[in-house]
């Protein structure tokens, strides 16, 4: 069992008369000893069941990478790969309860570390090896940076079979960052869960400049993945996590790519200009960010007044995304206003607020904007909002 613990699984307690002889030759007497190693024996068969349903779960997760590794390299006996070090939700040996409604399920984060939690400090300490938790530390950045009601959302390690898929049936999987550092087998392992349980969440692989080791392993676990991206240190992995945070958006389809291509969806854009209006810096650098993937042209504004003087400024503009929840003139008035020029009596305005209150969506449709979506956005659908309203205009000069 001590070898089972330490990551062996193939490990199995000894049964039958194994038992019985060992019972014998510590003496005890008949009928105690044959009591004791009855009891034994029971707990030993059902530790055997449960370490053969493990293994079996890992080989099935594993064969879905076979032959293309080989037998673990030497980083892995240094990260506790196997069970060594890993987390109290990790040793459990049940399995995942029933899935929680898509409705009620939290946000979450998923983070892969490449160190095992027993080689860590008290929290927020360097470990004994020199390393935190970056990954934990990178994703509750971008949180925080949210606002709002984003402090609800949740920053779940996972690094077992089961930690993938307890997380992926209690929350709704935004995006996870990858620590590449962690060994090849194991991280190949984690992802085809994920294929299998969040199919399509976007990936993010941290590889840090000046680690070839790590930036192979990070293309090793993206390739053929279309929503995956290498990032090469913490600053942009919180950028690109507040990216699919606010947006839902996919990334760079390549992972060796050094940028990406005008639009990867199956929507593309030639330059048409959109306007967002939003005071918050971060919706404003998640939705430029995706709008420009795509192949538009986004000019910012973080005030109403301000908006209203580049629409005068820049009559090509053929798309306005309006925040509503803004101070001094909020989304409502700054529609309204715009409203007021005849030349803007068709251009198109789509609504975006973190609000979903009962009446929301009449009020601003009444206010005079076209659509009404609400953050986090979901891109393929902002995007085909603004194909069709595009369509819809009339040619403005």
């Amino acid at each position: 069992m001590r070898a089972f613990q330490a990551g062996d699984t193939s490990a199995r307690a000894p049964e039958g008369a194994d038992i019985d002889g060992r019972a014998a030759a510590d003496g005890a007497g008949a009928a105690e000893g044959t009591a004791d190693a009855a009891v034994a024996a029971e707990l030993c068969a059902l530790f055997n069941a449960i370490a053969d349903r493990v293994q079996a779960l890992e080989s099935a997760a594993a064969g879905e990478h076979g032959g293309e590794h080989g037998g673990r390299d030497e980083r892995d006996e240094r990260s506790g790969y196997g069970g060594r070090g890993t987390s109290t939700d990790t040793q459990r040996l049940d399995f995942p309860g029933p899935a929680i409604p898509e409705a009620d399920r939290t946000p979450a984060i998923l983070v892969i570390e490449s160190v095992a939690e027993s080689d860590l400090g008290a929290p927020g300490d360097l470990g004994a090896a020199g390393v935190g938790e970056p990954m934990r530390e990178a994703a509750q950045t971008a949180l925080r940076g949210l606002g709002g009601d984003w402090d609800q959302a949740d920053v779940v390690r996972v690094d077992s079979t089961y930690t993938v898929r307890d997380a992926a049936v209690r929350h709704r999987v935004v995006s996870v960052l990858i620590d590449a550092r962690a060994p090849l087998d194991l991280l190949l392992t984690l992802v085809a869960v994920l294929d299998a349980t969040v199919p399509g969440v976007p990936l993010l692989c941290f590889a840090p400049d000046g680690d070839p080791t790590a930036f192979d392993t990070a293309v090793a676990v993206l390739r053929g993945r279309s929503r995956a991206e290498i990032v090469r240190s913490p600053v942009q992995a919180v950028e690109r996590l507040t990216l699919h945070w606010l947006t839902q958006a996919p990334v760079a389809p390549d992972p060796l790519a050094e940028s990406a291509e005008s639009g990867y969806g199956q929507i593309r854009f030639e330059g048409e200009k959109v306007l967002v209006i939003d005071d918050d810096v971060r919706n404003v650098f998640a939705m430029v960010s995706a709008l420009e993937l795509y192949g538009l042209t986004a000019l910012t504004a973080d005030n109403g007044p301000e908006g209203v003087e580049l629409l005068l400024r820049n009559p090509d503009i053929s798309v306005v995304l309006m925040d509503l929840m803004m101070p001094g003139l909020d989304g409502y008035a700054t529609t309204a206003l715009i409203r007021s020029h005849p030349e803007f009596a068709d251009l198109p305005i789509i609504a975006v607020t973190a609000r979903a209150a009962p009446g929301d969506r009449e009020r601003s449709l009444a206010a005079g904007t076209d659509e009404h979506v609400t953050k986090p956005v979901e891109v393929d659908r902002l995007l085909a909002l603004i194909k069709r309203l595009l369509k819809r205009s009339q040619p403005r000069t």
